[in-house]
């Protein structure tokens, strides 16, 4: 299939040139350019300037960017769901996994998908709420498990609940606030979080307006769980984890639960994909599988997904 105007258009706003375009797309410098002429020509709009910086993005390129990553995203998903009618298990899937799913749901779904789908390119991104989400929009996900709170949910994208949470408090071993036992003795501790709007922080200033606290102080964010921990553990911070998380990923860095009584309740872990799209079997099976084994674990959210497979024409109870 011939490269079509909007996959150079997105190789020269990611290459920065129409130079870097050609390099990466194997073409000539002088066919990028009549492609990129004669989509300006038929769109009637210039889409770039030309800078010291390299090419710009008009106000029309910038417009026309997400619709384009999404039309490229879909474009590939159709090739890849004809070669698997004709037989071939080929393509690619990329997911954005918390740290979560990430640690104890793919190491239980890999080995067996790679056996089922072994030609089939995996890309595990890690991202966090609410940053996946505009990547799950524009189709560079094709889909993302995450703590996802229900409250403004964007009409464009699915939310299907899989497994409730059960948040926290963790410090370092020998941490003055080891052996606290309330959200009350944490009141003037300084907090380290995955970001300031993911969930996690957001039921950590629930609880402590429910309890009648002041806001809690958070100077630092980690978006990796690895960064978090190490950090928590070389640190007087405190941090905020799964508390699933605790005894197997947790404990053998030298983390430890800070036993308080108030339990806090995580957004529901969910699998989040586009309204309108349709999974490729590969995604879906992927997806199908992860499902799986979150519904295998304790909290699962009892009809939070139906059938066999997520996203396929069908529509899961529970997704909002």
């Amino acid at each position: 299939m011939k490269l079509n105007p909007l996959r150079i258009f997105l190789a020269i706003v990611d290459t920065g040139s129409q130079h870097g375009a050609a390099r990466a797309l194997g073409l000539s410098q002088p066919a990028v350019t009549k492609a990129l002429q004669r989509l300006e020509t038929d769109l009637d709009v210039r889409l770039f300037d030309r800078s010291v910086h390299g090419a710009e993005l008009t106000e029309y390129g910038q417009a026309l960017l997400m619709h384009a990553r999404l039309v490229d995203a879909e474009l590939k998903a159709g090739i890849d769901t004809l070669n698997h009618i004709k037989g071939e298990r080929r393509g690619s899937v990329s997911v954005a996994l918390a740290h979560m799913p990430a640690t104890l749901l793919m190491p239980r779904v890999m080995s067996g998908f790679r056996k089922e789908w072994p030609d089939v390119r995996v890309r595990v991104a890690a991202s966090a709420y609410p940053f996946l989400l505009p990547q799950v929009r524009e189709g560079a996900l094709d889909f993302a498990i995450s703590p996802a709170p229900e409250e403004n949910w964007p009409e464009d994208l699915l939310r299907v609940p899989l497994l409730s949470t059960t948040l926290t408090p963790v410090v370092r071993i020998g941490h003055p606030l080891a052996g606290a036992t309330s959200l009350e003795a944490l009141a003037e501790a300084e907090w380290v979080l995955p970001t300031q709007e993911c969930a996690t922080a957001q039921a950590l200033r629930a609880a402590m307006h429910g309890a009648g606290l002041p806001r809690p102080t958070c100077m630092v964010t980690c978006e990796t769980f690895t960064g978090l921990m190490t950090t928590v553990s070389a640190s007087d911070l405190v941090g905020l984890i799964p508390l699933e998380m605790v005894h197997s990923i947790a404990a053998p860095v030298g983390v430890v639960e800070v036993p308080v009584a108030e339990r806090m309740q995580g957004a529901d872990l969910c699998l989040i994909r586009r309204r309108a799209s349709v999974l490729t079997p590969a995604a879906a099976a992927l997806a199908d599988r992860l499902a799986r084994a979150a519904r295998a674990l304790p909290g699962a959210v009892s009809g939070g997904v139906s059938g066999t497979v997520l996203g396929e024409a069908t529509v899961a109870a529970g997704e909002t």
